[in-house]
């Protein structure tokens, strides 16, 4: 029997709806064009949030959504009964999933976004998550809830909110990167990472680099000027390779106009923390990060390659790693880097698993396509595992045949 699973979805007009949800909560959706106007019910709700995401705080998505979204970007939004803000996410339409050609909701991300954890009122996790889920209904034949903590109570309230409300649910993309665990020490960090060897070379670098003039660790004050340090940073990284390959964040008038003004209104926000490595006044290395609520996320670094000799974004690292070193109630520094990135994986030794998880459409079609569309996931995965097994073993073998 051939089936247009295009065809057998509902759809639903793209205007603002209203859902109501036990307790009298309410769910619609906001043109993003209109973000600003929610914007300090918003930032109380990111201060508030069960799992805090500075990615999804009014400081880098307003920027984002200005910058990146197009017009089929809608952000959801649940109230409470007292219409207090309890949750926020953006979301996108998507098409195409385990080869078949359906239609669905994610969670919409932006090539500079590392976390996609919604936005929801510690608390009020259970309520907040069913009228998302019911805001969603007849959107496509399932939501996709992207790069959560594989670990956190969200992933796990949204596994509950689904069972109790006739949903399925299935994890899928799970992948790990580094992560530094609050409390850390900084020497036995770096004991842990680096051989004697290592060590020493790292600091013969610092000499070398300290012989040409005056080195500094310098860190973004409340007063000091956000503009000019987010240019400055634009200027390093754009002159180095990832300027080469257009991938850069000034490389798109989009991209440059994001970066500065989600600096400048993280600041404001008192979540960036901004370091640079300077020698004799010139920025040689810089990194910013965003901490909300104890949860830190490590968004991006540049060195001036003029000194590559030197390793500075490594000595950076090492420099920074000293001033979280006693930094009150952060919980955890996420590295948001590749899962085999060597220097950060060597550094950072904990990780952090990061997954995402799809929820099915109440409807009895929707939770046939649904079940239909994991077992081709889950059947694909099993496939690819299998095959990159038999490489690896194949492998072996003929190296084993050089000895």
């Amino acid at each position: 029997m051939n089936i247009d699973f295009a065809r057998e979805e509902e759809k639903r007009p793209l205007e603002s709806v209203v859902v109501n949800a036990p307790f009298s909560v309410a769910a619609s959706f906001l043109d993003p064009r209109d973000a600003a106007t929610i914007e300090d019910d918003w930032r109380d709700l990111a201060a508030n949030a069960a799992e805090p995401n500075p990615f999804f705080a009014p400081a880098l998505l307003i920027p984002a959504l200005a910058a990146f979204a197009d017009e089929t970007v809608r952000i959801a939004l649940v109230r409470d009964e007292r219409a207090r803000l309890i949750a926020l996410a953006p979301f996108a339409p998507a098409r195409g999933y385990s080869k078949l050609p359906v239609r669905y909701l994610a969670t919409w991300m932006h090539d500079h976004c590392f976390f996609a954890a919604p936005l929801i009122r510690r608390g009020r996790e259970k309520d907040a998550l069913k009228a998302l889920f019911d805001l969603v209904e007849g959107e496509g034949v399932f939501l996709r809830l992207r790069h959560l903590d594989a670990d956190g109570v969200l992933l796990a309230e949204a596994r509950v909110a689904a069972r109790s409300n006739s949903r399925r649910a299935s994890i899928s993309a799970r992948f790990e990167r580094a992560l530094l665990v609050g409390g850390f020490e900084a020497d036995v960090c770096l004991k842990a990472a680096f051989k004697i060897k290592k060590r020493k070379e790292l600091r013969r670098l610092r000499a070398r680099l300290e012989d040409l003039g005056a080195l500094r660790l310098e860190t973004l004050a409340p007063d000091g000027d956000a503009t000019l340090w987010a240019n400055e940073f634009l200027l390093i990284e754009s002159a180095g390779w990832k300027g080469g390959a257009q991938t850069a964040l000034a490389s798109s008038v989009e991209g440059r106009r994001f970066f500065v003004d989600a600096i400048c209104r993280a600041h404001r926000d008192q979540i960036l923390d901004f370091h640079r490595l300077t020698l004799n006044g010139r920025v040689v290395a810089a990194i910013v990060n965003f901490i909300e609520g104890g949860a830190g996320y490590s968004f991006k670094i540049a060195y001036d390659e003029d000194f590559a000799k030197y390793s500075p974004g490594v000595l950076l690292e090492i420099d920074m790693l000293r001033a979280l070193e006693g930094r009150a109630g952060l919980s955890f520094m996420d590295s948001c880097a590749a899962a085999d990135h060597p220097m950060i994986n060597s550094l950072w030794r904990e990780r952090r698993a990061i997954a995402a998880i799809n929820v099915s459409g109440k409807r009895r079609r929707m939770r046939v396509l649904f079940r239909i569309l994991m077992f081709l996931e889950r059947a694909g995965e099993r496939f690819r595992d299998l095959t990159a097994r038999k490489h690896r073993v194949k492998r072996v073998s003929e190296d084993a045949g050089d000895i």
